[in-house]
């Protein structure tokens, strides 16, 4: 048996990484090799990728090390290997299928701004990543699902849809990943991967390029081991300055009273109880708030959300594609066929009102604070029916799909947790998006960071 390389960054924070990288102590080409290697012994279990660029990858780390060798230095992201999700473009690689067996090709655009942004920061780009078909659901019924790496013994939900981006970090397969966040895509997987996952406010990176799910509600974000690491990649692709750590002592974080905390599971309750018990004893004042309007994400976010994706794809094509559809797709967007457009237009518009209620509410805090998912990683076993895929699907975003909703930026970080990952979420106001990965560094110094699975198990 083959002896597993080394993740090469292991735990070092892509500062680190950096540093060593310029003081010529390592390679991005060693670096994107050792990844390149782990890949290939360990994708015929985890199932990450749809794609790997292995010798176009090599080829940009050698580039990326002969621009540092000759004095230009592209910045703090120059040479990390990366992975990105199947939604997004990448020039020189395949079109993306966006997890569906439909042919969307005429709906791919070129390779978009965020992309280009990080190659201009000398990121190297491994291969695309598995996603659940048109980023529509955590979990699909025909296609494969990645497995979640924090289980060697049963094949548990790593999340969705933004699947493979998580499971391919929390494998130690890449130094970080792209994913995009609609209802939960970042923040859903990452709690169950055990990862930091970051969902930037709408708006904040550009999404041309990017097959969307619904203009309303799209938005990108990163997949990263620590929120240390996500502020660094937030500086880099916004040219901001890198957001520090905020003092905890006089944080005001509301804890909903309401929705959030409903029909937890005995695990997530007790990790997020002792969560917000470090943060109180840490000084950070907890206050309850209402929050009755999460409850509108069935009358507004749910009829965007499928209308919107029904727009893109256009009815004919989406009717003509039924037996080749993910029966969860078809189930939650064929009923949104006849969705009238003067129902559409008031929902937009209950929508926006919705962001301006949610802002209000956050006046005199610095975020909220909620568990991420109602539950630990389940085994995919129990979820192979549509009804049942379904049902897990509206559990698992019950808590995420609000922040999408309200124009939120959001992170989920992991708690200390006995057995399985556990997610605390935060949610900071619209444009918010540094002061959240301030928060996010100091509450990550108090409960500590993710716990890295031994992978060995899975070959």
């Amino acid at each position: 048996m083959k002896s597993l390389p080394a993740d090469p960054l292991g735990g070092i924070p892509l500062e680190e990484f950096g540093l060593r990288l310029r003081r010529g102590e390592t390679t991005s080409e060693s670096a994107t090799r050792a990844y390149l290697e782990r890949g290939a012994l360990l994708e015929p279990r985890v199932g990450a990728f749809v794609h790997v660029a292995s010798d176009q990858a090599l080829e940009q780390a050698r580039a990326v090390d002969r621009l540092l060798a000759s004095g230009t230095d592209l910045g703090p992201l120059m040479g990390v290997p990366i992975a990105i999700k199947d939604l997004l473009t990448v020039e020189g690689m395949p079109r993306p299928t966006c997890g569906s067996n439909v042919n969307i090709s005429d709906l791919i655009e070129p390779e978009g701004e965020f992309v280009r942004r990080l190659k201009r920061g000398g990121c190297v780009i491994l291969g695309k990543t598995r996603m659940t078909e048109f980023a529509f659901g955590l979990v699909n019924v025909i296609h494969p699902t990645p497995w979640n790496p924090t289980d060697p013994r049963v094949h548990r939900m790593p999340g969705g849809s933004s699947s493979g981006s998580a499971a391919a970090l929390a494998a130690g397969m890449c130094a970080f990943s792209i994913g995009s966040d609609t209802g939960g895509s970042v923040r859903q997987p990452a709690a169950l991967c055990g990862l930091f996952g970051y969902k930037s406010t709408f708006g904040m990176w550009p999404t041309d390029g990017t097959f969307p799910l619904s203009t309303t509600l799209d938005s990108l974000g990163t997949f990263t081991d620590s929120a240390k690491d996500a502020a660094l990649a937030f500086a880099a692709l916004t040219a901001r300055p890198v957001p520090p750590p905020k003092r905890l002592k006089g944080l005001r974080l509301g804890r909903p009273t309401n929705h959030y905390f409903d029909d937890l599971s005995p695990e997530v309750a007790t990790a997020t109880e002792d969560a917000l018990r470090a943060l109180r004893d840490a000084g950070v004042e907890v206050v309850p708030i209402e929050v009755p309007e999460a409850a509108e994400i069935d009358t507004v976010f749910g009829p965007l959300l499928s209308v919107e994706l029904l727009a893109t794809l256009g009815s004919d094509r989406f009717v003509a594609s039924r037996e080749i559809l993910d029966p969860v797709v078809w189930n939650r967007a064929e009923p949104m066929l006849g969705f009238r457009a003067i129902d559409y237009v008031r929902a937009r518009r209950r929508q926006v009102e919705l962001c301006e209620i949610a802002r209000e509410k956050m006046r005199g805090l610095d975020g909220w604070v909620t568990p991420t998912t109602p539950d630990p990683p389940v085994p995919l076993a129990d979820y192979r029916t549509p009804e049942k895929a379904a049902g897990w699907i509206r559990r698992g975003t019950h808590n995420t799909r609000p922040a999408n909703m309200f124009g939120q930026c959001g992170v989920s970080l992991p708690v200390p947790s006995p057995g399985l990952p556990v997610g605390l979420q935060i949610v900071c106001a619209p444009g918010e998006d540094a002061r959240l990965l301030s928060i996010s560094q100091s509450l990550e110094e108090l409960l500590g960071r993710r716990v890295r699975p031994d992978m060995s198990a899975f070959l």
